[in-house]
């Protein structure tokens, strides 16, 4: 080595290890920072998915349950069963099988009364029979009239399965009216329906017209939509009865495809403004409340009467006031036309 030549350390520059010249490519080593929060965001996306999926599953049970509860009650109650002949003291009946113009057979039974005496149709209410009239049909009896208590379709031992609470029952009306023209041409009917009854009288009344002589309709529902909240709030709390009511609402159309125009207020006004009315309600009527019945009693207020039993609920008339009742029904069928007592 020459003399004052620099001197070069092959260990490096510090003496250590071999020389070592940095590459600018080269990327320098990232520093560790402090600890980072645990991200929530993506916890808060799940949370809401699943609140989405638990409100969607729960709406979906709530209208599947709605349907369940409104097929169930536009079908028939029950299996058909016999409806013997009953045998009384104050009638001899004979039981009679009525075709209806939409293909349905109903079961009923009729009481001939005197010759120049009155017939009395004679309709029960929902989930009902023509047993449940006989209370009735004696009362009639006993003034004169011919009576024909009939079994209304899904109910009983007549035929259908569909309830559409009366809608469809105008095409059993019209039947049994016209039963009751070939079995006693020219003498004037009557037309007594209690409830669903009373609803399916009224639907019948625009074809009918003048070939019914008068009318008693017994604690008649304003509209489907008014009977299904009446009973909701019946049967269930305050708050889970409007839930119901709003579910049975919405899946309605789809069991009950007449439904706007199931409306004894609607139909009332088919009844001729010279052909009388009697409408009775009781003031304890929580299923067909008294203001429904003045409601639609306002329809044929000039052609009409209304009474009311203070102490009766749904249909209890009898049972509250028996003298005003016989007293009131009997009076309408002799103002109508006169019967004969036995």
């Amino acid at each position: 080595m020459e003399k004052g030549s620099p001197r070069v350390n092959p260990r490096g520059h510090n003496g250590i290890g071999p020389a070592f010249q940095e590459d600018p490519t080269m990327t320098p080593p990232i520093e560790p920072g402090p600890a980072q929060p645990p991200r929530i965001r993506p916890l808060r996306r799940r949370v809401r998915r699943w609140l989405i999926g638990a409100v969607a599953l729960t709406a979906l049970l709530w209208l599947l349950m709605s349907f369940l509860v409104a097929y169930q009650l536009t079908r028939r109650n029950g299996s058909r069963f016999e409806e013997p002949v009953p045998r009384v003291t104050w009638a001899q009946f004979e039981g009679v099988r009525i075709s209806t113009g939409d293909g349905h057979e109903l079961g009923a039974w009729y009481a001939e009364g005197p010759t120049e005496g009155p017939s009395v149709v004679l309709l029960h209410g929902n989930g009902g029979h023509r047993g449940h009239n006989l209370n009735r049909a004696e009362l009639l009896a006993g003034a004169g009239c011919s009576v024909l208590p009939v079994t209304l379709r899904a109910h009983g031992d007549s035929s259908g399965d569909f309830n559409d609470i009366g809608y469809s029952a105008r095409h059993d009306v019209v039947a049994a009216v016209e039963y009751l023209e070939r079995r006693r041409p020219g003498r004037p009917i009557v037309v007594l329906g209690s409830s669903l009854g009373a609803a399916a009288a009224t639907y019948a009344s625009a074809g009918l017209g003048h070939r019914v002589a008068g009318y008693v309709l017994e604690a008649p529902y304003l509209d489907l939509k008014s009977a299904v909240r009446s009973r909701t709030r019946n049967a269930l709390p305050i708050g889970l009865e409007w839930v119901a009511y709003q579910g049975l609402s919405l899946v309605a159309p789809l069991v009950a495809p007449d439904l706007e125009r199931t409306s004894p207020l609607l139909a009332i006004g088919g009844i001729p403004g010279d052909v009388p009315v009697l409408m009775i309600s009781g003031r304890l009527d929580r299923q067909a409340p008294i203001e429904h019945v003045e409601q639609i009693f306002e329809r044929v207020r000039s052609h009409g009467r209304m009474v009311v039993f203070e102490r009766a609920g749904h249909m209890g008339y009898l049972e509250s006031d028996g003298n005003l009742y016989r007293r009131t029904l009997l009076e309408f069928v002799r103002d109508i036309a006169p019967p004969v007592r036995r």
